[in-house]
């Protein structure tokens, strides 16, 4: 890629970035009560675990991006905690289990629709959610009622969004593509994890929790091979973030860099990155039983009492 397509390429994810922050703004969750800012965790953390749990085998089964994941669980978490501000009862095993496959339902048909090479799963796993583990009708139900509670606000800033714009942002794409995909990769792997602890979605912002991630990363990267990362780089990139459009807080992304070092104590090394066992040095978070389990498996089967 020319000087001349760099900047156009960094110009456009800057531009993009700071539609992503206005709109984070519009897709907060909203608090349980009145006195308190976190979110009413009414479903355990056992039960929300085991469906990101299920969302991430069942996108992986059918190879959707897993940005979709990301997209079903804000539509998850958003509507329980609106019913909870609002005193409905939806603490039941059922209803969060037909709240969980709808979620995942309208993701999909919504933002997996322009990858061509879907064309055939894609009906397939829409068709294992309408037909494999409830009554059709009850789906289409909860749907409406999803998105007249949201508001229709269907198109929230991922995490994995932020990660690919700054990712592209940072100045080490102009001197090593492996250490840039890299970058990327255990920023997006952090930011992955992150999607299973709601107090960490609550507390801060997307943009917050992606910077933090990738702050993370830096750090890894410093530590390893500080020859790469300069300290003239990373105070380019922070320069670059000043753009006006964009707002963060410093003492938030510190805060939150702590939160994701507990969650994730140790980054795999970058000298394993770009090597033949690249695929497998950011694991998923389950252990794979095979796929012929996956595309049966629901969140009535793996969250129990």
């Amino acid at each position: 890629m020319g000087f001349r397509e760099k900047q156009r390429c960094r110009k456009s994810s800057l531009e993009e970035l700071g539609c992503l922050f206005l709109k984070e703004m519009t897709y907060r969750y909203k608090a349980a009560s009145p006195q308190r800012e976190e979110w009413d965790i009414s479903i355990s953390s056992h039960w929300r675990h085991k469906i990101c749990d299920w969302y991430y085998e069942f996108i992986d089964h059918y190879n959707f991006d897993r940005e979709v994941v990301g997209v079903a669980i804000s539509y998850f978490d958003r509507y329980i905690s609106i019913q909870k501000s609002c005193k409905e009862d939806v603490h039941t095993k059922d209803k969060y289990h037909l709240i969980a496959v709808t979620s995942l339902f309208v993701a999909i048909k919504l933002h997996s629709m322009s990858e061509d090479h879907l064309v055939q799963s894609r009906p397939h796993a829409l068709a294992r959610l309408l037909y494999g583990h409830v009554d059709p009708q009850e789906i289409y139900e909860m749907e409406m009622a999803i998105l007249q509670q949201l508001d229709w606000r269907l198109n929230p800033p991922t995490l994995h969004m932020f990660a690919l714009n700054f990712s592209q942002l940072h100045p080490l794409g102009d001197c090593c593509s492996t250490t840039t995909s890299y970058l990327y990769e255990a920023t997006r792997y952090q930011v992955e994890l992150a999607i299973f602890i709601p107090e960490l979605l609550v507390k801060f912002r997307p943009s917050v929790i992606v910077y933090a991630a990738l702050k993370n990363t830096e750090e890894k990267i410093a530590s390893e091979n500080p020859h790469i990362l300069t300290t003239d780089m990373k105070q380019s990139f922070e320069t670059l973030l000043k753009d006006p459009s964009i707002a963060l807080d410093p003492t938030a992304v510190s805060q939150c860099q702590l939160s994701l070092k507990r969650l994730c104590p140790q980054l795999p090394s970058l000298e394993y990155f770009g090597s033949d066992t690249d695929a497998t040095i950011f694991p998923s978070d389950h252990d794979d039983e095979g796929e012929t389990s996956v595309a049966t498996i629901s969140p009535m089967n793996v969250v129990d009492y």
